[in-house]
C-alpha cells in the first residue's frame, strides 16, 4: 500500500488554517449601510431572497454564494421572521441574521394628546405610517362594536398615551389597547377614591372630558372640577361652551355665537341640566384624578383670563365683573 506523500500533510494543514482565517473574515462581513436604515423582510422570505433584496438596494456587496456559506457555517436553523427592522451603520451581516430570526422588529410610536376626540384619533390612525387600516370605513357604531363588543359610544373611552406598534399592526389593535388602558385607569381610580356624588365611572369619564376641554392650565384643573361638581350638587346647569361645540360637530366654524348657546340639543349644557349623554373627548389621567380629588372651594363660576389660567368666582356678580375685566376689557 502506497501512502500519501509526506509533503501533502503540511499543505493540508496550511489549507485548513487558511480556510479557518477565510471563514473568520467572512463572519466579519458588514452591511453597506452608512446611517440607520429600515429594512423590510417580506412574509415568506428566506436568506437568499433577502440577499437578493439587499444586493439590489446596494446594502450588500458580497455575492450570494458567500452569503449562503456564511449562514450555513455561522447561522442558526431558526426561520427568519417577516417585519420591519432597523439596522445601524456598519452592522455585521451575521448580527442582522440573528435580529431577523429573533423577530426584533422596529417599533414605531403613536402619541394621542389629552382631550382629542374620537374623530381626531381616527385621523391620526389613518395618517400613521406602517399601520394597517381595518377601521377606516367603519361607522362609529361599527367601530364601537369592534373595539368594545358593544354598540355604546366609544367617545371618551380611549386613554391618551403613546402607543407602540410595528409595521403591519392594525389600527384596531391600537384602539383596543387604548380602550383597555382607559378601563384599567377608570377601575383603579373608582376603587381608590371618593366618588364625589357621581353615579358611576361613566359619569366620572364624562365630567372629566369636560374638565379636560375647559382646562387651560394644569394648576386650574382641580378648581374647574370643583366648580362643575358644585353646580351639579346645586342642580345648576353646567353651562360649558365645549359641550355645545362638541354637539355642533362639523358645523362649528370656530365662532361660538349666542344662538348656539340657546339652541337646544343633547350636548347643550346651557339648555339642559346634568351631564351630556356621552363624554365630549378622551380625557387624560390628570383630568380624571382632578374630578375625584377636586380643590376645596365654593366656586360656581370661572372665566379664562386669556393667558391659559382662569378666574374663579363664588357668585354671579363677581363672575360678571371678571368677564368684563378679562374678556370684554372693561
Amino acid at each position: 500500500m502506497i501512502g500519501k506523500p509526506l509533503w501533502t500533510i503540511p499543505l493540508l494543514g496550511i489549507g485548513i488554517v487558511l480556510s479557518f482565517f477565510w471563514l473568520e473574515r467572512l463572519s466579519e462581513q458588514r452591511l453597506s449601510i452608512n446611517e440607520p436604515t429600515l429594512i423590510m423582510v417580506e412574509p415568506g422570505s428566506n436568506i437568499i431572497r433577502l440577499g437578493q433584496q439587499l444586493i439590489k438596494a446596494g446594502q450588500l456587496k458580497q455575492p450570494l454564494w458567500q452569503l449562503r456559506l456564511l449562514d450555513r457555517f455561522f447561522g442558526s436553523d431558526a426561520p427568519i421572521k417577516a417585519g420591519e427592522y432597523q439596522v445601524k451603520p456598519g452592522a455585521k451581516v451575521l448580527a442582522f441574521f440573528e435580529q431577523i430570526r429573533s423577530g426584533q422588529a422596529y417599533t414605531r410610536k403613536l402619541t394621542f394628546p389629552e382631550g382629542w376626540t374620537l374623530a381626531q384619533w381616527r385621523t391620526q390612525l389613518e395618517a400613521a405610517e406602517g399601520l394597517r387600516p381595518v377601521t377606516n370605513r367603519m361607522t362609529e357604531t361599527e367601530l364601537a362594536v369592534a373595539v368594545t363588543g358593544t354598540a355604546n359610544p366609544l367617545e371618551g373611552w380611549l386613554l391618551p398615551e403613546t402607543y407602540l406598534y410595528t409595521r403591519g399592526d392594525s389600527d384596531l389593535k391600537i384602539l383596543k389597547q387604548a380602550y383597555r388602558a382607559m378601563q384599567k385607569q377608570l377601575d383603579l381610580l373608582w376603587k381608590t377614591h371618593s366618588h364625589q356624588d357621581l353615579q358611576n365611572p361613566t359619569a366620572l369619564l364624562t365630567l372629566a372630558s369636560i374638565v379636560e376641554r375647559e382646562s387651560g392650565s394644569n394648576e386650574d384643573r382641580s378648581k374647574i372640577a370643583r366648580v362643575f361638581l358644585n353646580r351639579l350638587k346645586k342642580g345648576m346647569r353646567l353651562q360649558s361652551d365645549p359641550t355645545v361645540i362638541y354637539g355642533l360637530g362639523v358645523a362649528f366654524d370656530g365662532d361660538l355665537k349666542r344662538r348656539h348657546l340657546t339652541s337646544d340639543g343633547p350636548f347643550n349644557s346651557y339648555t339642559r341640566a346634568g351631564l351630556p349623554p356621552t363624554p365630549i373627548c378622551n380625557p387624560g389621567a390628570s383630568a380624571l384624578a382632578a374630578v375625584l380629588t377636586p380643590a376645596e372651594g365654593d366656586w360656581l363660576y370661572f372665566v379664562g383670563r386669556g393667558d391659559g389660567s382662569s378666574q374663579f368666582s363664588l357668585d354671579l356678580t363677581a363672575h360678571n365683573r371678571a368677564v368684563n375685566q378679562y374678556q370684554r376689557g372693561k
